[in-house]
């Protein structure tokens, strides 16, 4: 006897069959997700510190605050920054060529050499350092001329200096025969002093006014201290006041008189007064019986002036 049951079974693997592939769904199939490619960046970082060197040779270089910072060429041209307090500065510049320029109140302005920006890399340029105009080289300009002392006689070894209150510009030393002459290509002031000095002699000076390419002449006539001494009484009576002045003579056979500070080998003798106007004289004040000397203690051999002092 045949069961039947074949037909029965053979649709339950049909079903089966259809369900498994999902015929029997009706809910779609979402698509796989697609595949998404980071951007490429397209700039770079250009970085770098900025130096100011206002006295060369004495002062260190160091870092220039305030100093701008310019893109000139490339992409980013025109881009600007400030400096800080350290010198440094930073853009963020497009990539390809670039060229910087680097400037500053007072200070000398430079261009640098051509790079590249590359996107995603920073570049560190070379430190670099800014001068101070006024010690950037002119055109040649000169100052000379003769010293002599007060009877026509030239003075050798006379330290002649061009300059004004806080700058040297150049400076030279007479010869044999009285003679100086200061070359220099540094920039300076249009207008500045002359000064000339030396041992035993009375300094003297002279404004002078030179263009870019001056060539001036100044001549200096220094008289020579002959002989110093104090004048003053030699002796004084108890809350006596008196005067003590320095006096100089000259080689030209002038003389000066001035008010200098005094020291007293005894104050409680004799005490010296505080300078007044107008400075001619120097003041001492006699306090007790006894001796004193006075002594102006600021040249290279001191003065003295012995007073004694009675009731």
């Amino acid at each position: 006897m045949v069961r039947e049951i074949a037909p029965t079974c053979a649709l339950c693997a049909v079903m089966s069959l259809l369900s498994a592939c999902g015929a029997g769904s009706d809910t779609p199939t979402a698509p796989s997700p697609a595949l998404v490619t980071p951007t490429a960046p397209t700039i770079g970082i250009v970085q770098g510190i900025v130096k100011g060197d206002p006295f060369p040779g004495r002062v260190p270089e160091g870092p220039l605050s305030g100093a701008q910072v310019v893109v000139t060429e490339g992409p980013g041209v025109g881009q600007s920054v400030t400096t800080g307090s350290d010198g440094a500065y930073r853009f963020e510049v497009p990539a390809g060529p670039f060229r910087l320029r680097w400037s500053a109140s007072s200070f000398e302005t430079r261009d640098s050499n051509p790079g590249i920006v590359v996107a995603g890399i920073t570049t560190t340029v070379d430190a670099v350092t800014l001068r101070l105009l006024s010690n950037l080289p002119i055109a040649e300009w000169s100052i000379s001329g003769t010293v002599r002392d007060g009877v026509g006689n030239p003075v050798a070894g006379v330290w002649v200096t061009a300059n004004d209150v806080l700058t040297l510009y150049g400076d030279a030393t007479t010869d044999a025969a009285g003679r100086y002459r200061i070359v220099s290509t540094r920039r300076h002031a249009d207008t500045f002093f002359v000064d000339t000095s030396i041992g035993g002699y009375v300094s003297q000076y002279a404004k002078v006014t030179c263009g870019p390419s001056c060539a001036i002449t100044a001549d200096f006539r220094l008289l020579r201290r002959v002989r110093e001494w104090l004048d003053g009484p030699s002796g004084m009576q108890v809350g006596e006041v008196a005067g003590v002045t320095t006096v100089t003579e000259f080689d030209d056979g002038t003389r000066t008189t001035s008010a200098t500070p005094l020291e007293s080998s005894h104050p409680a003798v004799v005490q010296v007064l505080p300078l007044q106007p107008p400075y001619t004289t120097t003041y001492v004040k006699a306090i007790a019986p006894g001796t004193v000397t006075l002594r102006l203690a600021h040249l290279p051999q001191p003065l003295l002036l012995n007073i004694r002092v009675v009731p």
